[in-house]
């Protein structure tokens, strides 16, 4: 009990100093400007009125949004408008433009020229919690960007409240989301995709699970056909829970990566909230998904602020797996590139894989 108390005094102190991203425009954007289309279930801001807030939407909203990419930047890093400061064009992911689309036919119109252009694929990213709708957007620009992923981006935005104190909320909002992620993967494959690389992040990855599941049951077997792998990065779910979602899945879509962290310290603090030991983003025993195809992926020696994003943070291993061409490996459906990262240490367990990764490998080569 004393502990509980604590971690609630320890996200009080946090949530008294921390500004929060928020959408801006720039009317000079960069040479680089990236397109971001929107499939969202947030409702309007209660307090403003403004679109995307933290209110829960029983309709999917569609929406395309221009990220101006700063041009100066280092690979890994996301600076982005926050509440209360000056923006910096140099610096700052900025918008240079949006647009709302009016019912599925607009939006699919638009997403199926541009999938023309980037061959049919496209990647689809699920934000975690306490996020803001503009951070997550920024952050899948920024991914886009670091590791030259197909044009066609899609950010799938759930209602979640931004705010450390939210956890339960954003818990059942991950719940509430999951026919909203259903309905954009459909309207996707409508429009012409071919290959889509699901990644989840955080409770973002049980939003993922949770609509797989739901599409297994459905006996949608066309959307699994479209899936050119799933990543789940640190992902905020009981390992129990995401045994029974895989089995209830039955074969997972593959590739299936885990990537994870034993230094991820907003997941020791999930666990600590929920009274539970281990998360599957901090799990280190391979034996409990032995059973399970996955390639687990450790990226604990790369750990950068709070170790919860480490892939997409740490220029090291953004270089790694740029070098070794996973992302487009597993967009050309391919297993994980295995082989490639071997340097790393190799553990397989029945169908499990886990890679431990070590800063060695990232010096073994490539710039």
């Amino acid at each position: 009990m004393q502990m509980r108390v604590l971690v609630i005094a320890a996200l009080v102190a946090l949530v008294s100093c921390a500004p929060r991203g928020e959408l801006a425009y720039t009317p000079e954007p960069s040479a680089d400007v990236r397109p971001v289309f929107v499939g969202s279930t947030r409702g309007l801001d209660p307090e403003t009125g403004a679109e995307f807030g933290i209110t829960r939407s029983e309709t999917l909203q569609r929406a395309r949004f221009l990220v101006s990419v700063p041009p100066d930047r280092r690979t890994g890093q996301l600076h982005y408008p926050l509440e209360g400061r000056r923006i910096d064009p140099q610096k700052d992911f900025l918008l240079a433009g949006s647009k709302n689309y009016p019912d599925p036919a607009a939006f699919q119109a638009e997403l199926r020229q541009s999938l023309k252009a980037s061959g049919g694929e496209a990647v689809v990213f699920v934000h975690g919690f306490n996020n803001t709708f503009a951070e997550g957007l920024y952050r899948l620009a920024q991914m886009g960007v670091d590791f030259d992923l197909p044009r066609t981006l899609v950010y799938y935005a759930w209602p979640s409240r931004g705010h450390v104190l939210g956890y339960a909320y954003d818990r059942d909002s991950a719940i509430f989301a999951r026919d909203g992620l259903r309905q954009t993967l459909r309207e996707l494959e409508r429009a012409g995709a071919k290959r889509i690389l699901l990644v989840g992040h955080s409770m973002g990855s049980s939003v993922t699970m949770e609509t797989l599941r739901d599409i297994a049951l459905s006996g949608e077997t066309e959307t699994f056909s479209h899936l050119a792998g799933v990543l789940l990065i640190s992902p905020d779910i009981d390992v129990d829970m995401f045994r029974e979602q895989a089995r209830t899945i039955g074969a997972l879509p593959q590739p299936f990566v885990i990537f994870t962290s034993r230094k991820d310290k907003a997941l020791r603090l999930s666990s600590k909230i929920a009274g539970e030991r281990d998360r599957l983003g901090t799990l280190q025993d391979i034996s409990r998904v032995a059973d399970l195809k996955v390639t687990m992926i450790d990226t604990g020696a790369f750990s950068t602020a709070d170790g919860h994003f480490n892939v997409a943070n740490n220029p090291a291993l953004i270089r790694m797996l740029g070098r070794t061409g996973q992302l487009a490996q597993m967009l050309e459906g391919e297993q994980t590139g295995k082989g490639n990262l071997a340097t790393g240490v190799v553990l397989t367990v029945q169908e499990a894989t886990r890679i431990v990764l070590s800063p060695i490998t990232a010096l073994g080569g490539g710039n």
